[in-house]
């Protein structure tokens, strides 16, 4: 494998490597350092500058689904159990807005969750980008996922509003 592929092999293992060079904000002298290649520190170098100019930047790329627009709700009171049917299902745990009718004791001990519902023109990398904004302020994910035009993101209910502006920022910084 040549010294090119291998560095751009090695980019492509590390996100926020890939990110930055997306976005042109790199010390691709550092970053040859950081990527653990054996070879010539320069010629890394110069392989992660000649990768970040094949790479699209962050504001040419578009998505698919960006034709229509994206609604983002919050729903308080998440109960998890095996149910089908659910907001968002993970390995078997369905999450999902209680029901007076079933709610009983030891689904109101799991009721403190706060889901996150996006619909519209959402993808996995306004997901992604949730995600990390999310961790960056230190707020736990009990599950996210995405399906079709559907983002759910689910959150103790103490951190439903800051995840609400979250995501709504992101939405609003893709359309």
């Amino acid at each position: 494998m040549s010294l090119a592929a291998e560095t751009r092999e090695a980019v492509r293992e590390r996100p926020a490597v890939y990110d930055a060079l997306r976005a042109g904000v790199v010390n691709y002298t550092a970053a040859a350092d950081t990527l653990g290649i054996d070879g010539d520190r320069e010629a890394i170098a110069t392989a992660l500058r000649r990768f970040a100019e094949s790479l699209p930047s962050p504001e040419n790329t578009t998505s698919e689904t960006t034709d229509s627009p994206v609604t983002v709700r919050m729903e308080s009171g998440i109960d998890c159990d095996s149910v089908a049917d659910a907001l968002l299902a993970v390995d078997g745990v369905k999450f999902d807005a209680d029901t007076a009718d079933t709610q009983s004791a030891a689904a109101n001990e799991h009721s403190s969750l706060t889901a996150i519902h996006a619909t519209g023109a959402v993808d996995s990398d306004m997901l992604a980008t949730v995600l990390d904004r999310l961790r960056i302020a230190d707020i736990t994910t009990q599950a996210a996922g995405i399906r079709n035009n559907s983002l759910v993101v689910v959150v103790p209910r103490s951190s439903g509003s800051q995840t609400l502006r979250a995501v709504e920022a992101v939405v609003s910084s893709t359309v």
